[in-house]
This record gives structure tokens, C-alpha cells and sequence, in this order.
């Protein structure tokens, strides 16, 4: 695969600064929407919340996949092995997330699929709000892993030689 050019970098840059600014207030309303134990509007407010959180952390590990690993795997599969992939180091990028921020989207991303296929009344609201805590505890951890993996980007590509360039305008603020 060949290395992106400064373009895609920026780009790239760009994106997932849009998504987690987007993202940033998603959880903040999970977390001033307090327990939705004995409501079934607040666990479909939360489910909805919930769905929404983990495909904005899968739009960025898309983003990334895309501009540094030439794609998305293939398959029905391919949302599990894209987060499974994304706590390896490549020779393209190095790991985005920790084994434990996996592990707890993995909890988000089956989660989703369970939204998906059910209607909303049929939630309980005693796995959503587990959920709830557990993704407004996620975040800051998500987000700076997130954050990590852009700044080493940067300063992996400040040792290279200019042919060599990979993603040094990732972190360059606006």
C-alpha cells in the first residue's frame, strides 16, 4: 500500500476532529440524562444515545482504516475484526485503542446490533443503563486514545524523511 499523501492526512485530520466534536456532546446528554431505570422513554432515549456513540467511535476507526490500512476488512463480520484490528500495531499505524477500550466496544457494538433488530419497548432498562454508565465512563479514555494515536502519527512523521511523510498534519490544530 502506498503512503497517503499530505491531503489525506489533513483530511483524515479533519474528520476525526469533526466526529469526536460531535461525539463530545452525544455523551454529555447520556450523562445529564441520569438513570432510566422505571422510564421506557429515557431507556429508548438512551438506546438511541448508545447506537449513536459507538457508530461515531466506528466512523473514526473507519476514517483510519481507510487513510492508513487501504480499507475496511470484508465480510458480515467486518464491524467486530475493524475494532479487533485497531488494538494491533501495523507497519502503516500504530495501535489506535487499548485491549480494555475494546473490550468495552465490543459491549457496545453488540449492543447495537441488539437496537437494530428489536423494537424499542422491548429494552429493559437494566443493560441500557449499565451501558450508560459504561460508555459515559468510556469516553475520556476513547478520547484520549484517539488523541494518542494522532499525536504519534505526528511525531512519527517528523522522523521521517519527507518521501517517507505519513500523516504529519494530524494533529496540527485549527
Amino acid at each position: 500500500m502506498s503512503l497517503p499523501s499530505r491531503r489525506q492526512c489533513a483530511d483524515l485530520a479533519l474528520d476525526l476532529r469533526v466526529e469526536m466534536e460531535k461525539l463530545h456532546p452525544l455523551i454529555c446528554g447520556l450523562d445529564t440524562l441520569g438513570s432510566v431505570a422505571h422510564d421506557g422513554l429515557r431507556v429508548e432515549v438512551a438506546a438511541l444515545r448508545l447506537q449513536s456513540f459507538y457508530t461515531g467511535i466506528e466512523r473514526c476507526l473507519v476514517q483510519i482504516s481507510r487513510v492508513l490500512n487501504g480499507g475496511t476488512p470484508d465480510g458480515s463480520d467486518w464491524h467486530r475484526r475493524l475494532l479487533d484490528r485497531m488494538g494491533q500495531a501495523t507497519c502503516e499505524r500504530p495501535a489506535v485503542l487499548s485491549g480494555t477500550s475494546i473490550a468495552e466496544l465490543q459491549d457496545l457494538l453488540r449492543f447495537r446490533h441488539l437496537v437494530r433488530h428489536l423494537y424499542a419497548y422491548e429494552l429493559k432498562a437494566e443493560p441500557v443503563e449499565r451501558l450508560r454508565l459504561q460508555a459515559v465512563a468510556l469516553w475520556p479514555r476513547v478520547r484520549e486514545e484517539l488523541e494518542t494515536f494522532q499525536r504519534s502519527e505526528e511525531h512519527t512523521s517528523e522522523l521521517q524523511s519527507h518521501s517517507d511523510l505519513v500523516c504529519r498534519l494530524l494533529l496540527e490544530k485549527k
